[in-house]
């Protein structure tokens, strides 16, 4: 048995566009690979701080209907209480690919995700959503530190994840969907595995 929360329904429109603008709302098939803009701000969103010694997860993206980017990468770590006794902290990470040189758009709603369960793990909170920014833009990580506890089950969890995403040259700002299988034991060498493109902070 699997349960499933949703935080919201449905997305907030996007704040209206300039007639440039406009033609960029499609979803992109293809990657955009762009200059980042030196004048979109990070560093205004406080980060989570990670209890020390965190262990990256295996996780492995699941296959789109479009090939749309993977613009926000995902990272998810688990302490050594959970890898020892199956009780303890899960991070979740959403990192802006530098590859596609986009960020987020803080005119619209903020990033979602929810998280579902195999029977016997418990995750709290199993939904949440990013910080609400005064800025309109921003390349800040969503960062978000769980709850975890398993009675001895390790079936993994499977995410999804809801954003915009708008590139820095301003052609195109889009709605994504992206889900995840993660599951609950280390990543080969440490890393996040399962993308073969792109690059994740340390």
């Amino acid at each position: 048995m699997r349960t499933v929360a949703w935080l919201g329904l449905g997305l907030v429109a996007l704040t209206p566009f300039s007639p440039e603008r406009a033609r960029a709302t499609e979803p992109q098939t293809e990657a955009k690979h762009g200059r980042s803009n030196p004048n979109i701000p990070s560093g205004i969103v406080p980060g989570v701080r990670r209890p020390a010694g965190m262990v990256p997860l295996k996780v492995v993206p699941e296959k789109q209907k479009r090939p749309i980017p993977f613009y926000a990468r995902l990272r998810a770590e688990v302490d050594r209480p959970f890898l020892t006794r199956g009780e303890g902290k899960l991070y979740l990470g959403f990192h802006l690919d530098p590859l596609y040189a986009v960020h987020w758009n803080n005119r619209v709603k903020p990033l979602e995700f929810r998280l579902e369960t195999a029977e016997g793990v418990r995750v709290t909170p199993n939904r949440g959503s990013g910080p609400k920014v005064k800025q309109p833009a921003d390349k800040d990580p969503r960062e978000f530190l769980l709850d975890i506890a398993t009675d001895g089950q390790s079936q993994p969890l499977r995410l999804s994840v809801r954003y915009f995403a708008c590139d820095d040259a301003d052609t195109f700002c889009i709605p994504v969907t992206q889900r995840y299988t993660v599951h609950l034991e280390p990543a080969p060498g440490g890393r996040v595995s399962g993308e073969s493109t792109g690059s994740l902070p340390p």
